[in-house]
This record gives C-alpha cells, sequence and structure tokens, in this order.
C-alpha cells in the first residue's frame, strides 16, 4: 500500500507531506486548490512524462516522493527482488523523482537509479490510476483469461495440469523437428563415422605397441654393433681362449679354494665364487641367446618403420596416443550406434507427441468449458453492478474464442467488449477512451473481482462527476466495498462519497505574501462535519451540519483489512 507521498516544489506546492491509511482516503476540497496537482504527483511517480510547467521556482529541483509498504507475496515484491533493488526479507519501498530547473529528470527506486521504464513496469504492480489509461492494469488484455480463472472454480489444478501438458509436447516437438532437420547430417555424419572405425579397427592397434616398435627399431639399427659386443662379451666371459676367459678363471679359483677351504677364511670365499661362477654360466647363455635375436630379416626394418608411421598417423587423426585413439574408437562406435537408432527414435517421438496432444485438446476443452462458465458469471456481475450505477444503457460482454495456436494457458483467447449507448457497436475494453462512463465501468468490474485484482492501491480523480441521486449513493457504498480489499485514494466534491471515508484530507489553497500555496489537513471530528456541509450546501448553516452529522453517522461500516 501507498504509506506517504513527499512533495517539494511542484506547481502550487512548496512543500507537502501525505501520510495515507489503509481502506477509503478521501481528497476533498474547493475546485482550484489544487488536488489534482497530487494527482499530477502520483502520476511522475510512476513514470509519466516530465512537463516545465510542472516546477514552481525555477531556482531549484521538483520532487515527487512516494513510499510503499509491500505485502507478503505480492508482485511487486518480487519485481524488486528478481531486479536487484529490494533485499529478501525488506518490505519498504521507495520511489522518488526529481525535475531540474532544465528539465532533466531522474528517477530512483531505494535510492538506485533506474530508467522511467522500469519505474512503469514497477508502479503498474503498486498503482491503478483510472486518470490514464496506460495505468489501468485492470484493462490489461493479457489480464481477462486470469481474471476468469480466478472465478472458475476448479481451474487452478486444471491450468496447472494444461501447463506440464504443454511443456512437454513443445519439447517433444522440438526433439522431433531437430531430429528431421538433422537427417541429411545424421547420414553424412554416420558415413563419417563408418569410415573412422573402419580405419581404425584394421590397424589392430595394440596398447604398449609403439614402444616396443620403437624398442625394435633401435635394435634393428645397431644390430651389427650389438652382435659385435655380444660376441666379444661372451668370449671374454666364457667362451674365449680355455683358460683365459672369465668363466675358466673363476672355476679354477673356486678348485683352488675349495683345497683349502679348511681354513675358516676360504670357506668363506668359496660359496661367493660359486655364486660368481654360476652367474657367468646364466649370462652366457641370456648372451647367446640376444645374439639369435639378432638374426633380422632384410625387409624387417623396413616393415616396423611402415607400421610405426601408420601408428603416427592414426595419432595425428585421433589422439595423442594408441590409448587415445582407441577411446576415440569406442566414443565413435556408441555415436554411430546412436545415430543408427535415431529413427526409432523418431517414431517414438511421434507416438508420445500424437498422445500428448491428444491429452492436451481434452485438458484443455475441460478448461474452456469451465472458463465458458465463469465469462458468464462475470458477464452477469459486472452488467448487475452497470446497473446499480446508472448505467443502464452499458452493455459488457466478455468474449471468450478458441485460439488457433495451442499456448500454455489452453487454447481460449478472451476480450472484454463494451457498448456505452444503445445502437453503438460492441468494442475492446482497450480502445475506449478514458471518461466518466469507463471510470465507473472500471469500479464495477474492480467490485466484482475485488478479492482477485492484486494491484493494493486504486487512484480515481472524481469519478462521481455527472452521478446524482441512487447511482451516486450506489458508487459511495461500491468504493467502501472495495476499500475493504484495497487501499483506494479518492478525489471527490461528493458528500455521499466522502462521508465513507476511512480518512478524510483537505486540499486549501492559501495566500501569503502574495503567493498561493496549496495545504493539505486531515480532518476528524467536528472539522470534517464541517467539510461534509459545505460539499452538500456550500454552507454550514446548523442544518447543514446536522445533515452532515446524520451522513457521517450512518456511513459508519466495517473497517478495511491490513495490506
Amino acid at each position: 500500500m501507498l504509506q506517504e507521498i513527499y512533495i517539494s516544489n511542484f506547481v502550487l506546492i512548496d512543500e507537502l507531506r501525505i501520510e495515507f491509511s489503509n481502506g477509503l482516503n478521501v481528497l476533498s476540497g474547493e475546485t482550484g486548490a489544487g488536488k489534482s496537482i497530487i494527482i499530477d504527483a502520483l502520476g511522475l511517480i510512476m513514470g509519466e512524462r516530465v512537463r516545465n510547467d510542472w516546477i514552481r521556482d525555477t531556482s531549484r529541483k521538483a520532487i515527487a516522493e512516494a513510499v510503499f509498504i509491500l505485502s507478503p507475496g505480492s508482485e511487486g515484491l518480487y519485481f524488486l527482488i528478481d531486479n536487484g533493488l529490494l533485499e529478501d526479507g525488506e518490505d519498504r519501498l521507495i520511489i522518488s523523482r526529481e525535475i531540474s530547473p532544465s528539465g532533466r529528470s531522474s528517477a530512483r527506486i531505494n535510492g538506485r537509479n533506474v530508467t522511467a521504464t522500469a519505474l512503469r513496469e514497477l508502479a503498474i504492480l503498486l498503482l491503478d490510476m483510472h486518470l490514464q489509461h496506460e495505468h489501468l492494469s485492470i484493462l490489461k488484455p493479457d489480464k481477462y483469461l486470469d481474471y476468469l480463472d480466478s472465478l472458475a472454480e476448479g481451474s487452478a489444478e486444471l491450468l496447472l495440469e494444461v501447463e506440464k501438458i504443454y511443456t512437454q509436447l513443445r519439447e517433444r516437438q522440438e526433439e522431433l523437428r531437430t531430429l528431421e532437420r538433422d537427417h541429411k547430417d545424421r547420414l553424412q555424419r554416420m558415413e563419417f563415422l563408418s569410415y573412422q572405425i573402419n580405419e581404425i579397427e584394421s590397424s589392430s592397434l595394440q596398447e604398449g605397441e609403439e614402444e616396443e616398435l620403437n624398442l625394435l627399431k633401435t635394435r634393428i639399427k645397431n644390430a651389427v654393433n650389438l652382435l659385435e659386443g655380444a660376441n666379444l662379451v661372451v668370449n671374454l666371459l666364457y667362451s674365449g681362449e680355455t683358460g683365459r676367459n672369465a668363466y675358466d678363471l673363476v672355476a679354477s679359483s673356486l678348485d683352488t679354494v675349495n683345497n683349502l677351504k679348511s681354513e675358516e677364511f676360504f670357506a668363506g670365499l668359496s660359496s661367493e665364487l660359486e655364486e660368481i661362477y654360476y652367474n657367468l654360466q646364466d649370462m652366457a647363455q641370456r648372451l647367446d641367446s640376444f645374439r639369435q635375436g639378432l638374426d633380422f630379416q632384410p625387409q624387417q626394418l623396413e616393415e616396423v618403420e611402415d607400421r610405426l608411421y601408420l601408428i603416427s598417423r592414426l595419432k595425428m587423426k585421433y589422439g595423442d596416443s594408441i590409448p587415445e585413439i582407441l577411446h576415440y574408437l569406442e566414443e565413435a562406435r556408441a555415436e554411430l550406434h546412436k545415430l543408427n537408432h535415431q529413427q526409432e527414435s523418431k517414431e517414438e517421438l511421434q507416438t508420445l507427441i500424437d498422445d500428448l496432444q491428444e491429452k492436451y485438446l481434452s485438458r484443455a476443452a475441460e478448461l474452456s468449458t469451465i472458463r465458458t462458465g465463469a465469462a458468464k458469471l462475470l458477464q452477469e456481475r459486472v452488467n448487475s453492478e452497470l446497473l446499480e450505477l446508472n448505467m443502464p444503457q452499458v452493455i459488457f460482454k466478455v468474449d471468450l474464442q478458441a485460439k488457433e495456436v495451442p499456448t500454455s494457458n489452453g487454447l481460449d483467447q478472451v476480450d472484454f467488449l463494451f457498448s456505452p449507448n444503445p445502437g453503438e457497436p460492441l468494442r475492446p475494453l482497450s480502445r475506449i477512451a478514458s471518461g466518466g462512463e469507463l471510470s465507473r465501468f472500471v469500479l464495477a468490474l474492480k467490485t466484482v473481482l475485488a478479492e482477485v485484482y492484486q494491484v493494493p492501491t486504486l487512484i480515481f480523480d472524481e469519478i462521481d462527476v455527472g452521478v446524482g441521486g441512487s447511482a451516486l449513493n450506489a458508487m459511495a457504498r461500491k468504493l467502501s466495498h472495495l476499500a475493504l480489499s484495497h487501499q483506494v485514494i479518492l478525489v471527490t466534491h461528493s458528500p455521499q462519497v466522502a462521508s465513507f471515508a476511512h480518512t478524510h484530507y483537505l486540499i486549501e489553497k492559501q495566500v501569503e505574501n502574495n503567493h498561493t500555496f496549496t495545504r493539505v489537513r486531515e480532518l476528524d471530528g467536528e472539522k470534517r462535519v464541517q467539510e461534509i456541509a459545505r460539499m452538500l450546501a456550500g454552507d454550514n448553516s446548523p442544518l447543514t451540519l446536522e445533515h452532515a452529522r446524520s451522513l457521517l453517522k450512518n456511513k459508519s461500516g466495517d473497517s478495511p483489512r491490513t495490506y
């Protein structure tokens, strides 16, 4: 709700602060006292275009500032949190607008600079002013279906089901479109993958193979040197001139030591020499095997190099090592398998889409039936309200039509049609210019939708102009009823309407030192009686005062709820 407004250097207002309450807030006063100036200031706070003639003293800036208290779960609260303009857990909002003497303006939300567009987006969630068409949130066509659903018993769960089915349907349809769109690319990809798989598989790669081939290549290239070295070592260790190779020398040493092993020292040497003896024998055998392995075929080096070249070429395409190439092979096989089964997937998707479409149409048809009943109910209630507001010639119709394309909220589109006079065609409500008839119609609509219309503060500027008699009394009662669920701020010249106010403010013009100022006073007790008397007859005669007291006494009613 709007808690407070502060205005400075704005038209006739030098400085003004008004604290509003819950319920019905009435602003009254003589014509020209400045009531419309306060409405203009509220419009400025809501993002209205700036006018240079709004600045009272051109040597300083004009300011309009409003303080709001936000209800938990309100759209305005979520808007601020989503846009980083309010911390979670806070509920106080300050909107300010300044106009410099040069005509430049600035807008702030909780002290942070924002664009006028952002201000307008937020403002329509906080205030609804009947005087400017763009601020009439209730007349936004995209809200009409929500109003019907709020009146349609049992529609909430059905709407959630329709939304869920619609989301699933769109996701599956997009998957199918992707499959169909990528059909040619899929065939090309399958052919390419098949080539790659065949190329890798035909190479019969083995992990560790490259390392072994490189060792073999080095061995072949060094075969002559290796063979010469191996022969020399064998001769020196085992098969050289008898009695001159290491094996024979160690054997002779072992025989000598064994003959002397009665001596403890030589006994210890015997076991050590035996170990050397057998080691030399083993080394000789291994060297002999190594020499035999150096017997390569003439073409063997070429074969090894060709194999290493093949591995190098595969590494350039598929990975930096044989394990990486083999891993790529597994991935390629898996992708090819998936692509081979996409035709199956396409058929399964189409079957699923057909089932979802059937479910969607069935649930959407049920929703349409419920909405048709809600449309009839809303139409009857609004027309009944219009009749009470002395508008018997006005016709209101809820036009419910089927959409050509399914949407997340069903197959229905709704428009509010309005004919102000007999013989005039029904036209969309959103195209009707603002005026007295529209103001009363909006009041009727808001009365019917009081419990579901979420904008917390409703502002009416002289909605009662041209209305009198029983219609005026009906209007006053409806405004009072509306103020039980919403904060209502109302500029009026009607004593009947003003008598229902929970809080009554007097707007008056004063002249001081040849300067005119607008002042605001909250009225209570006898001061309020006097203002109602002035509104009744323009004087404070005993009879008029008594009439005013009677009016106030009879209009005391329920207290508004806290928003």
